[in-house]
């Protein structure tokens, strides 16, 4: 193996390594070396817990029972004296809390006609009409009676007539919690709806809905996350890009200063062409002749192919500057210039 086929070698696999090299750099850009992740410190839960007993007329349905519990039977309306509901709110967490400053910020109760009119009551109005004890923790008690009294007042007052009307209870807690590092500062209304309800198919009673309502939320942090590794493997790709495409430019250059030139062979191998093809030379001291296509080859050997294929004789004449090699067919004249010794 002669040096220029060595060089050529060391060329292709520069020209290798330098297209793995870039393929991996252009793997490793695609990869992102840091994103943005949103992180749950925590979760928390409000928890609001609606309870009721309800107080009963002397009835046959329920065979004289005088306390009715959700979940026990209906509250029909006319055997039902009265309601005593209690409100319950806890904070939790996981973690749990660090600190808790919890109050009852207001309460407030409306009365609605549907469609007709609405009432909200007054914080003296509640404590009057719904007896109201505690503060976060509250009780109240309705009275059945006295509900229908007040609406049947503003009735009168508006020209309506009321069949069915709702109780909105809505207490507004303020929370300032501190859990996982993190300060809650916000506001929870757990709303709670009594329907009194005449002249349905299940009869006139008392529906009570959201008694258990939990609201979780999570506490979360936005973080910048970094891989290293995606870092390392960019500058380690992108030093074998940088040094195999060092390579290649010096394997090149190297390469295009040691490559036989075209229309260049050496001496010795001119010599040993010529010899070998010796019945096959003619020497003359005439320049070629001029011809309507001249072809220039690479090598004196290829002039040889040519002149056995077409069974003719190879012209060699000589100047000061080099030594040409052709022969004629028809109009095209086949040639190889040679650098005459000096």
């Amino acid at each position: 193996m002669n040096k220029e086929e060595k060089i050529r070698i060391s060329l292709i696999i520069f020209a290798i390594l330098v297209a793995a090299s870039a393929l991996s750099m252009y793997h490793t850009y695609q990869q992102p070396a840091s994103e943005i992740q949103t992180v749950i410190l925590g979760i928390y839960w409000h928890n609001a817990l609606y309870d009721y007993a309800a107080e009963l007329k002397p009835n046959i349905i329920y065979e004289n029972k005088t306390i009715l519990k959700p979940g026990e039977g209906t509250l029909y309306t006319a055997i039902t004296n009265k309601i005593n509901l209690s409100f319950t709110y806890s904070l939790t967490s996981n973690p749990p809390p660090e600190t808790a400053n919890i109050t009852l910020k207001t309460l407030t109760i409306e009365i609605e006609s549907p469609e007709k009119w609405i009432k909200t009551l007054s914080e003296t109005s509640i404590k009057e009409i719904f007896k109201l004890k505690g503060s976060l923790n509250f009780t109240l008690e309705i009275a059945c009676a006295k509900i229908r009294e007040l609406v049947d007042k503003i009735d009168k007052e508006i020209g309506t007539y009321t069949s069915t009307y709702n109780i909105y209870i809505m207490p507004e807690i303020q929370v300032n919690a501190r859990i996982s590092t993190k300060t809650i500062e916000e506001t929870y209304a757990p709303k709670l709806t009594i329907a009194f309800k005449t002249g349905t198919e299940k009869g006139s009673y008392i529906s009570i809905e959201n008694l258990n309502q939990r609201v979780q939320k999570k506490i979360t942090e936005t973080r910048r996350v970094e891989y290293p590794e995606i870092q390392t493997w960019r500058n380690i790709s992108s030093a074998a890009t940088a040094l195999t495409s060092m390579g290649l430019v010096a394997s090149g250059l190297l390469y295009m200063k040691n490559r036989q030139p075209i229309g260049e062979e050496t001496a010795e191998k001119i010599e040993e062409i010529v010899s070998e093809y010796e019945d096959m030379m003619v020497k003359t001291i005439r320049p070629p002749p001029e011809t309507q296509i001249t072809i220039e080859l690479e090598t004196l050997e290829d002039l040889t192919k040519i002149a056995e294929i077409l069974a003719k004789p190879i012209i060699q004449t000589t100047t000061e500057k080099e030594c040409i090699f052709y022969l004629v067919d028809n109009n095209v004249k086949y040639q190889y210039r040679a650098k005459s010794k000096s």
